[in-house]
């Protein structure tokens, strides 16, 4: 898995060297979602993992279940098939939407709560948040109960948790050491 990540890295960082001198980063970052999205449908997965396939068969399939993608993505995505690295595709998809947040300065939390936030409570949050990282934050919401109340945030790797599970946790761990 490692290997994997390494080298859904590399890739990630080539192809946003590329989107970002072309000026095309939003481009790049749809046509890799598409990409991305296309290949996880089981059977084309199937299809492009499986080793007694040609490759000429995968990409005539691939080229014509993405016809409006850019050529340089779909050249990427490609080579990475060739390569027989088409299991990191979704981490090289990762790392490069990591690397378009980053340059604009967007800094990605994820916030945990008991219950789902309202609009308001939400939109509190975003502000507080982009006040305590220093820049504009993009949230991505989750909802566990198993939190029993309050909150759990984690901007990049701070975590603020303000959940009535871990209060609970930390009264009986002071407890238990009397």
């Amino acid at each position: 898995m490692a290997r994997r990540d390494t080298a859904a890295r590399r890739y990630a960082e080539a192809a946003f060297q590329v989107a970002r001198e072309s000026d095309a980063l939003d481009r790049w970052q749809a046509d890799l979602a598409v990409l991305d999205d296309t290949l996880a449908v089981p059977e084309l997965h199937a299809l492009i993992e499986h080793p007694a396939v040609a490759f000429a068969d995968k990409e005539r399939i691939l080229r014509r279940a993405v016809a409006g993608v850019g050529a340089e993505p779909l050249n990427l995505v490609l080579l990475m098939i060739r390569r027989g690295r088409p299991g990191a595709i979704p981490a090289m998809r990762r790392h490069f939407e990591e690397l378009v947040r980053r340059q604009r300065g967007i800094a990605r939390a994820e916030i945990r709560s008991a219950l789902p936030l309202d609009k308001q409570d939400r939109a509190e949050l975003e502000r507080t948040l982009a006040r305590l990282a220093g820049q504009e934050v993009e949230l991505t919401e989750l909802v566990d109960p198993s939190l029993i109340g309050g909150i759990s945030v984690r901007i990049g790797d701070r975590l603020y948790d303000a959940s009535i599970r871990s209060r609970l946790e930390r009264l009986r761990a002071r407890l238990t050491a009397v």
